[in-house]
């Protein structure tokens, strides 16, 4: 009985430890989204009060699950 025990005992472990190995491999393989902004800085230099500035900046979604942008805030 004891020898049986210690069998399903091993089993156990093992299976236990595969189960580990294969956690983060899915992991990895997870859907992401990864933002690349092309010059993520501006400098307007000085702007006369009241004049309307405008300045593009390109936003790129390099990962595998979509990109949501939710809010901008100017530094």
């Amino acid at each position: 009985m004891k020898v049986i025990r210690a069998i399903l005992l091993g089993c156990l472990v093992m299976v236990m430890m595969v189960l580990a190995s294969i956690t983060p491999a899915a992991e990895e393989n997870e859907a992401v989204p990864v933002i690349e902004i092309k010059n993520p800085t501006y400098d307007f230099q000085q702007i006369p009060q009241g004049e309307l500035v405008k300045h593009d900046f390109r936003v790129f979604n390099r990962g595998t699950a979509p990109l949501e942008i939710k809010s901008v805030k100017p530094g």
